[in-house]
């Protein structure tokens, strides 16, 4: 159930309800703010990607993630893939990348499958991005930053969010950005729609932390956004970090 349904349906309408992922190769926010070296959200953001085997092709992903743990990076689920091989993260000074590079040692999803995004009354399968979810085990534990707290009270919702993105091109990490987002609607599995204030989500922000007011919660992931011009867009679809 939505709990503001009305207010759903029609920023729904307003997107042309075309549904896109944001990962793989792409800018980072447009708009936004560049992060500072002491953002507490932007030191736990990190560049991800991973290496995934579909048949005999080999494909790369790259996305951003959150620290939510000494050795834990918490990302969208399909951002790593149906198979994943392997995967690393980066983190960042600032809005820029810093060594060193952490490998992945294990990845946990929940299974999202995509072509089946467009379904029900609102256009969306709420319940399959609602899981859209995936938990990466660096192989050592990160020293020198503090993990993101995960909500954990009442599903309410906040008045204001913020995202942390990294654009990601030519294969490199690229600039990290912060954008503030004005939450539109939740539903009762907690995915939550929220417009970007002065600013687009773009391809490689997914798995982006959202966090509440001042960075004090983990909220969510950025899954998606519903946009009529892909791939950025300014209505994001964030999956639940607290019922994971």
């Amino acid at each position: 159930m939505v709990r503001h349904p009305a207010a759903l349906r029609r920023l729904l309408a307003a997107g042309g309800l075309a549904l896109a992922a944001a990962g793989g190769p792409a800018g980072a926010i447009e708009g936004g703010m560049p992060a500072g070296p002491r953002d507490a959200v932007a030191r736990a953001t990190v560049a991800l990607g991973t290496v995934n085997q579909s048949g005999d092709d080999i494909q790369v992903t790259r996305c951003s993630g959150v620290l939510i743990g000494r050795d834990l990076v918490l990302t969208a689920a399909h951002c790593v893939g149906e198979n994943p091989l392997g995967a690393v993260a980066v983190f960042y000074r600032g809005s820029r990348p810093v060594g060193p590079v952490y490998r992945a040692a294990a990845v946990s999803r929940f299974a999202v499958d995509r072509d089946a995004a467009e379904a029900g009354d609102l256009g969306i399968n709420l319940a399959a991005l609602s899981l859209d979810i995936a938990v990466v085990r660096l192989a050592k534990p990160v020293p020198d930053r503090a993990p993101v707290p995960v909500t954990r009270g009442p599903r309410r919702l906040p008045g204001r969010l913020l995202i942390a993105g990294v654009g990601l091109s030519g294969g490199k990490p690229g600039t990290l950005k912060t954008a503030r987002l004005t939450p539109l609607a939740v539903t009762e599995s907690g995915l939550t729609f929220a417009r970007a204030e002065g600013a687009l989500v773009c391809v490689g922000d997914s798995g982006g932390p959202v966090v509440t007011a001042g960075g004090a919660r983990l909220w969510g992931v950025a899954s998606a956004v519903i946009t009529s011009d892909p791939p950025c867009g300014s209505l994001v679809v964030i999956a639940p970090a607290a019922r994971r």
